[in-house]
């Protein structure tokens, strides 16, 4: 789906076909962004001028017709969904985290539960997967040797 518009720099007070799109990185990062010419935007964020110097993988989440800054509640709408399903969420290369709660209103809040995320979860380190149980461990070792200390 290709998108012509020569409208130069008027192009973001018009409402048009934008695509919202998502890089998924293999450290469980995702970027979200918006285009209206996403196959342009996906190379030049592959370009070395990008600023993402490692592989991701692009994907479109969904079209709205909107202006630029109608479609920033959408962006900001799939950010909270993606954090929501444990992406840890950049803002602009070379991958600085965000939270993005913190800046959802209550219609970007509304706009992230209309959202369905079908790109699954990121996939764990061995590190990150190590759960409840070590600290249990830790716990019953240090209550043990409080024991023998104390007597």
């Amino acid at each position: 789906m290709t998108h012509r518009h020569n409208l130069g720099r008027s192009e973001k007070y018009h409402a048009l076909p934008r695509t919202l799109y998502a890089l998924l990185f293999d450290d469980g990062g995702c970027y979200v962004g918006q285009s209206t010419n996403p196959q342009q935007r996906e190379k030049q964020h592959r370009s070395p001028k990008g600023g993402w110097h490692r592989p991701f993988r692009f994907h479109a989440l969904e079209v709205v017709t909107a202006t630029r800054a109608e479609a920033e509640a959408y962006e900001q709408a799939w950010r909270v969904k993606a954090s929501r399903e444990g992406w840890r969420i950049y803002a602009k290369p070379p991958g600085i985290v965000v939270n993005p709660h913190r800046r959802a209103t209550p219609h970007v809040r509304w706009l992230a539960h209309q959202r369905r995320w079908q790109l699954g979860t990121p996939v764990k380190a061995p590190s990150e997967r190590v759960g409840w149980w070590p600290w249990v461990v830790v716990v019953i070792s240090v209550l043990t040797l409080a024991r023998c200390v104390t007597g």
